[in-house]
């Protein structure tokens, strides 16, 4: 197809906005009679909790009220109801609010809650699933299993395992037997923080009269309301949840995090908005983290190349609620496959308690996780049998025809991995890689990937679209925007769909749930596949009101009406028509009366038959893939051990590229978090469950600095059927191969095999100096 505004670079309708610092976000929120909170967070990570002792701090001035969980009825949780807004008998991490100071400034609360006194009787801490999981283990949740949750999810009672998920298919002890090639080993992905530039903050306010107001830096207002009305007994309706602009997401201000905490605290001091905003040490230590999942997985293979099985065991370390890391584990079990056929499959995820805070979503959800398993063991398959590992995968690749582990037929709307394996393998292999010198070692690496987007079953993406007189058009939508240009993208489409110029699309920017269309959560890089399909039904029911209209002013039927973006004209006669501005509030006929009807419509849209998992572990949980590959070349200096990235590729099939500048910041930009993950970053939890590291001092994110001396992005265009034009989602999946793409690249340098992150400097030459003395 021919587009006129799709496939084209436009400048960002929030870009002046955010250069001038003119942009509002949670903390420039002031209130009338606004208070603030502090939260006293304890000093173990799992103990009970003997006394809290507040009245030093209740009397110090400006205080209002201090706040325990003492007498706090409530537990919430979509997935699994065992969040708690506070403490209540005992901590469970480190980060857990044990109380809160409301007071009139926020200094005045500080220096108050350090006034609290609390007596704890210390108990053992699990920092690691597999310790956790020890028989004998003390209970982190000692109602595990009685506790509600989905009927997908099944815990083990008596245990800390949160949820056990098996997915079959075939028989995988059958192929063990009939290969001739087995290969094994145990990959670690450890925890790491989304540490968006703007930290967690929210304010509520229990009005007088029984509603309630919520502001936070969210991107899931619609299911905050559901959660708040839930719990304090009001109508839905009766809660108001707004979303000013955010400071960058990367998964973890998905889900409930802070809000139920915030609303906890605010309900005593009803009549007043109360405000909490974290620092980055809570932030780092009392929101949500990431990753914190360790992967064994065993490859069979034929002497020919062909995979005939695989076996994954996934542990996640969860944390001490499992609500929001439940489903991560999931899609890094049954995704554990990557973009391979494997006929048979014994895929079993653990999501286990611990003694950490609770792991959330993180830009790839599970599957960058997983990827780093297969991609690392693929190529160690590759080695063992002496076959090039390019060749290896493309015998074993999907392709049109192939099923996947979830049962799932692949069609060539389904995208290539092949076609994008091709554009890396010409960026990165094409010429030989550099010699040792005397200064540097050299490498080159690989990786394919494949993700689908997770979410619930229900997940629905809404827009109310409305032509103005003058031909402008304006658009809600509930989508939350973080940084990935989504504001852009609806103009381009709402554009191309009306035939208007895209800066003739006003699209409205905060969200705020009484006047926003619905939206679950603007997560698994849905939001063009989803939200652009909801924004073209609108469009496709605007040019049929139009029609409508036309049709008495022209005297024509509907069907035989044509429209342009300016002018509505019958098919046969193109001179025969009525401006867009005349038809667009209804028409007015000769004697005045008006017909028709204004030109406006609201639309959704959700993923066609997405559902949930059958007995074997198998369903239409995937439904939309979008397919890449990913290669670097490295050089690693032999006198310091520092990992320089030269050259990182990348090429997804996007179906259709709506907008060539933000696709490859998205692309370039994913690399770089993802550089950082492998290299450097890590949250330290030591063996205590305290955090070394909870500020930026010492938890190292890459630098410009660090980014790739060239980065080669090129993207496959296989239309989906799906999403508006045939495009597929992109934010998460620059991440997903960058890991396994270096490590296998440092192999290629070195001849050392890392299984795990970040390999730091120290590391290597820690490496480099073993292998030496065992010569």
């Amino acid at each position: 197809m021919d587009f006129t505004y799709v496939g084209k670079d436009f400048q960002r309708p929030d870009a002046l906005e955010k250069a001038q610092g003119k942009s509002i976000y949670i903390d420039d929120i002031r209130l009338p009679g606004m208070l603030h909170a502090e939260i006293l967070r304890p000093e173990y990570a799992h103990a009970k909790i003997i006394s809290i002792d507040t009245r030093a701090a209740e009397a110090c001035e400006g205080v209002v009220a201090v706040v325990t969980g003492a007498n706090c009825p409530y537990s919430y949780g979509d997935n699994i109801r065992d969040l708690i807004p506070m403490a209540v008998t005992k901590v469970r991490y480190i980060g857990e609010p044990v109380a809160a100071v409301i007071a009139e400034s926020r200094y005045q609360a500080v220096e108050a809650m350090k006034k609290i006194i609390v007596k704890y009787k210390p108990l053992p801490v699990y920092v690691d699933a597999l310790e956790a999981m020890k028989p004998g283990a003390t209970l982190i949740q000692e109602q595990n299993g009685e506790i509600w949750h989905l009927p997908h999810i099944h815990p083990v009672p008596g245990t800390n395992i949160a949820g056990h998920y098996v997915l079959r298919k075939g028989d995988f002890e059958k192929a063990l037997a009939e290969a001739d090639y087995v290969v094994e080993g145990e990959f670690d992905y450890p925890f790491g923080s989304s540490a968006a530039i703007e930290t967690h903050g929210a304010i509520v306010w229990f009005q007088n009269d029984g509603k309630i107001d919520c502001w936070s830096s969210s991107i899931c207002p619609f299911i905050i309301r559901e959660d708040l009305a839930n719990t304090y007994g009001v109508p839905i309706s009766d809660v108001r949840v707004r979303i000013p602009e955010i400071g960058g997401c990367f998964g973890y201000k998905s889900d409930i995090t802070i809000e139920q905490t915030v609303a906890w605290i605010a309900s005593h001091a009803r009549g007043r908005p109360v405000k909490w905003i974290a620092s980055r040490k809570a932030d780092l230590e009392s929101t949500l983290i990431g990753h914190g999942i360790r992967t064994r997985m065993k490859i069979a293979a034929r002497r020919d190349g062909i995979f005939l099985g695989l076996q994954t065991r996934s542990y996640l370390s969860t944390g001490a609620y499992a609500d929001t890391g439940i489903n991560i584990s999931h899609g890094a079990t049954h995704n554990s496959t990557g973009p391979y056929v494997f006929d048979n499959c014994d895929l079993q995820g653990y999501s286990v308690y611990t003694n950490t805070p609770p792991v959330g979503a993180y830009r790839g959800y599970g599957h960058q996780e997983a990827l780093f398993a297969t991609e690392r063991i693929v190529d160690m398959l590759a080695r063992k049998m002496g076959i090039d590992p390019f060749v290896l995968r493309e015998k074993n690749y999907m392709r049109p025809g192939s099923i996947n582990a979830l049962g799932e037929k692949m069609y060539m709307a389904n995208g290539s991995v092949m076609d994008c394996a091709r554009k890396v393998r010409e960026a990165i292999f094409r010429g030989g890689k550099p010699t040792e010198d005397e200064r540097y070692f050299y490498g080159r690496g690989f990786a394919a990937v494949m993700k689908s987007p997770k979410g619930a079953p229900n997940q629905t993406k809404g827009c109310y679209l409305k032509l103005n007189k003058d031909g402008s058009a304006t658009v809600t939508i509930g989508g939350a925007e973080v940084g990935q240009g989504l504001r852009t993208v609806v103009q381009q489409i709402c554009g191309e769909a009306l035939k208007i110029p895209p800066h003739k699309v006003r699209v409205n920017f905060e969200i705020d749930t009484l006047y926003s269309p619905y939206e679950w959560q603007t997560i698994g890089s849905m939001f063009t596949t989803m939200g652009g399909r909801a924004i073209l039904r609108a469009a496709d029911r605007v040019i049929a009101i139009l029609k409508k209209n036309a049709s008495y002013a022209l005297r024509c039927d509907e069907d035989f009406l044509e429209y342009d973006g300016q002018w509505l004209y019958v098919k046969s006669d193109p001179d025969c028509r009525v401006a867009v501005r005349d038809v667009a509030q209804g028409y007015m006929l000769e004697d005045g009366r008006t017909v028709g009807e204004l030109a406006q419509a609201t639309s959704d849209a959700r993923l066609p038959r997405y559902s949930g998992f059958d007995q074997n572990g198998q369903g239409g949980a995937g439904v939309s893939y979008t397919f890449g590959a990913q290669g670097c070349e490295l050089r690693i200096e032999k006198s310091t051990g520092k990992v320089t990235i030269d050259h990182f590729a990348s090429s997804f099939d996007v179906g259709k590229v709506i907008s060539p500048r933000q696709i490859r910041g998205q692309v370039a930009g994913g690399v770089l978090m993802a550089i950082g993950a492998t290299l450097y970053e890590k949250l330290e939890i030591g063996a205590d469950g305290k955090i070394a590291n909870p500020h930026f001092g010492k938890y190292h994110l890459p630098t410009a600095s660090e980014a790739p001396g060239r980065q080669t992005i090129e993207f496959v265009e296989n239309p989906d059927v799906v999403g508006p034009f045939g495009s597929r989602g992109i934010g998460e999946h620059p991440v997903l191969g960058v890991a396994p793409a270096i490590l296998n690249a440092i192999h290629d340098a070195i001849g050392i095999e890392f299984t795990d992150i970040p390999v730091t400097p120290a590391r290597i030459l820690d490496a480099l100096k073993n292998r030496e003395m065992r010569k």
